[in-house]
């Protein structure tokens, strides 16, 4: 064999290795990325039966499967902790996703959820600022915007209306009857 065939022979040789070396590790990434998806929309069952804690947790698991910074995660994150009544936190896991993400139209989709988060909070003031800064970004969150704040209104009126009742039935006096003995 002339040193150019060995040559040859060898590099033939150390692609079929790189390829065979390199196709496991795309196989392990595709898995990881089908596991987070999976768990991304686990999160958001959880979140619909009302499960936030566990929804949280699984948004987290998600972030964590695909190995990097993960906005969508964050935003969900975000919402857990919204319907948790963890409004802080929300805000803050919110406005982490808000720096990741670049799309105008994704940053107006986080916007919408921080305006949400303060109108939850009784913040108006910053929520009409959070809600017009999303649809500047995006035109057609103009719709969403409105469902959003009526939405998060609406919760807001439920919240103070169960903590009034809560309230009135830890305050009502306890009647305790004696009996006399004869």
């Amino acid at each position: 064999m002339t040193p150019r065939a060995r040559n040859l022979s060898i590099l033939s040789l150390l692609g079929a290795l790189a390829a065979f070396s390199i196709a496991p590790a795309a196989r392990a990434q595709d898995a990881a990325q089908e596991d987070a998806a999976r768990a991304l929309r686990r999160a958001e069952q959880l979140i619909q039966d009302g499960k936030y804690q566990s929804a949280a947790a699984e948004f987290e698991r998600a972030s964590e499967l695909q190995g990097s910074a993960c906005p969508e995660c964050l935003l969900g994150v975000g919402r857990a902790y919204g319907g948790a009544r963890q409004l802080d936190a929300g805000l803050q896991v919110t406005r982490m996703a808000l720096t990741l993400f670049d799309a105008p139209q994704d940053q107006a989709r986080a916007w919408d959820q921080i305006g949400s988060l303060l109108a939850l909070k009784g913040d108006m003031n910053g929520a009409r600022e959070a809600f017009g800064k999303a649809v500047q970004l995006d035109g057609r969150m103009a719709s969403q915007v409105r469902s959003s704040l009526a939405e998060a209104l609406l919760k807001r009126a439920n919240y103070a209306q169960t903590e009034a009742k809560t309230a009135a039935a830890s305050a009502e006096p306890v009647e305790v009857v004696i009996p006399q003995a004869p």
